[in-house]
């Protein structure tokens, strides 16, 4: 319940920020985004960028390491809309690593996620609709400092979640789905993690499945000038002993647009996976670099 109560403030705070906003920019954007709503056949976007930082330091008395950093991002949609049919495609990409003097190169970010949600509307705001949503990572993760034993890598965990439901869709820049019928599939496609049971499968099992309720809600919208934000929120539980634990994973995309070249980003994840590890965990990014909006 303490953590569903954790959930449903999270997802309460979410929804307030994003419509704080003001009402002249407000009424203007829903307008121009209810046009791109009739467009008929294909349209995407998306946004892509690396950032960098740095720490040098030379006899600095007070400590410290020399420190590198890089991390890329790309987030990318593709949209087909047909009289009442839609269909929605969202490809979200992240790697970063770190350097530094004590202790050479380290993975800061990993993710890979991929949703798909097609449906028929039946009313002018509601759809029923079928989704896909899929997460892993590109290659191993450790506790650093120890490189030695990895705790995950690609495939393992992934998860794969499939859902029948319906989705509430005022307008082009809101998504929310529902779905009381929800099947997860999680993966662990290394033996030597699935030998030793990780990510909640039987041991030496490598697919667990589980039936539940799932909800996901996005917005992909301008909320101040040269300002954009991405977010989407993803909870699941199960109909089993642990129904009411529920899995969270919230990731927020702020991106500034200083000038033509520059664009600072804060890249923030809030994850609560009680198969990986019993508590919250927290990735923020801020960084500066180039981006490519399209």
């Amino acid at each position: 319940m303490k953590k569903l109560l954790i959930s449903l403030c999270i997802f309460s705070v979410w929804l307030t920020c994003i419509q704080a906003q003001d009402t002249k920019a407000t009424v203007n954007t829903l307008a121009a985004y209810a046009v791109q709503d009739t467009v008929q056949g294909w349209k995407h976007s998306g946004i892509a960028g690396i950032t960098f930082g740095q720490t040098a330091l030379n006899n600095w008395v007070a400590g410290g390491d020399n420190t590198v950093s890089g991390n890329f991002i790309l987030n990318a949609s593709l949209k087909y809309l047909r009289n009442k049919f839609f269909w929605d495609n969202n490809l979200s990409l992240e790697y970063g690593m770190v350097y530094s003097s004590a202790f050479d190169w380290q993975k800061a970010a990993d993710r890979i996620n991929f949703q798909s949600i097609a449906g028929r509307n039946i009313t002018d705001k509601w759809a029923a609709s079928f989704l896909l949503n899929f997460n892993t990572q590109f290659s191993k993760g450790y506790r650093y400092p120890d490189t030695e034993q990895y705790i995950s890598t690609f495939m393992a965990p992934g998860y794969l979640d499939a859902a029948l439901g319906l989705s509430y869709r005022p307008n082009a820049k809101y998504t929310v789905f529902i779905s009381p019928v929800a099947e997860r599939v999680t993966f662990v496609l290394n033996d030597s993690l699935s030998n030793a049971g990780a990510f909640g499968v039987t041991s030496g099992k490598k697919i667990k499945m589980e039936t539940g309720a799932y909800l996901t809600a996005g917005t992909n919208q301008t909320i101040a000038k040269n300002l954009n934000l991405i977010s989407t929120l993803d909870l699941f539980t199960p109909y089993n002993k642990n129904f009411g634990n529920i899995d969270m994973n919230w990731n927020l995309l702020l991106s500034y647009k200083i000038n033509k070249l520059l664009t600072a980003t804060l890249n923030t994840t809030i994850r609560y996976y009680d198969a990986e590890i019993q508590k919250v965990q927290l990735k923020q990014i801020l960084g500066l670099g180039l981006t490519y909006t399209f």
